[in-house]
């Protein structure tokens, strides 16, 4: 596997997808996130869960990152300058001593605004004090940060408070739990309604992931979350689709009043 992302990195195997964040309250799209795909020549598309960790451990996985960085740089250059572009980072990236440099320099040389990205952030239970010190670097830079997945895995509630965080991605397996029959939907309700609280108190925007339906869409904006992504709004497109993608309004967020209320 290693042999073959080092092969990959140098024939430019890796790609890009965009998903679409929607802003609930007025259904227009802010943003998009970045979604990392490697295609390659025999096996096809293949998703990160599937070579991140074999790139994690080689340490392949930071000039993964940067050349990744610079492709996503290249596809927005022409777009609308209020649109966000979310890219994900693991600490192991985060950790070098020159991590923020290098991601400040690739938007730099790109004429790539410092406030137009957000840097994504996942496992931040084992953040370490490199990651950390890189993340307050890029926020005094500009850059945004996120922190994904919450509510599942490592993330949690010290990170709150001890990270400079702009935006709260609630994880797709909250969403999913509102209109599950095998869960308790009620309770996964005041669950999502709290943490869209706590976002707002601490002045964070909220993105609930794994939007899929229109209920779930109507469940998450009436639990006061800022944002949605998920196919309900957009399935992640290549680059050369954005343009297109967005002259097409996204779905409308049902009213709350539409569908069954949760509590």
């Amino acid at each position: 596997m290693v042999r073959e992302l080092r092969e990959a990195l140098d024939d430019h195997q890796f790609e890009v997808l965009y998903q679409p964040q929607v802003h609930l309250e007025t259904s227009t799209v802010t943003g998009y996130e970045a979604l990392l795909r490697w295609r390659h020549p025999l096996r096809g598309v293949i998703e990160p869960q599937d070579f991140m960790r074999s790139a994690e451990l080689s340490g392949l996985i930071i000039p993964i990152g940067l050349q990744t960085l610079d492709l996503i740089c290249a596809h927005i250059s022409h777009w609308d300058d209020q649109l966000n572009i979310a890219v994900n980072f693991s600490p192991r990236q985060l950790s070098t001593d020159n991590a923020a440099r290098e991601i400040i320099d690739t938007l730099d040389r790109s004429g790539t605004p410092h406030n137009k990205v957000i840097v994504e952030v996942t496992e931040l239970g084992v953040v370490g004090q490199n990651a950390a010190a890189t993340l307050a670097t890029l926020h005094k830079e500009g850059i945004r940060i996120a922190l994904d997945d919450f509510g599942a895995g490592f993330a949690s509630f010290a990170a709150l408070s001890e990270l400079p965080l702009d935006i709260l991605k609630i994880d797709q397996s909250l969403t999913w739990a509102l209109s599950d029959a095998q869960h308790s939907s009620e309770r996964a309700f005041i669950v999502m309604e709290s943490i869209a609280a706590i976002a707002d108190k601490l002045g964070m925007e909220s993105i609930a992931e794994g939007v899929e339906t229109a209920e779930q869409a109507a469940a998450v904006t009436r639990a006061g979350c800022t944002t949605g992504q998920g196919y309900y709004f957009g399935k992640p497109l290549p680059a050369d689709a954005h343009t297109t993608a967005i002259q097409e309004p996204p779905l409308a967020v049902a009213s709350p009043a539409q569908h069954r209320r949760w509590r």
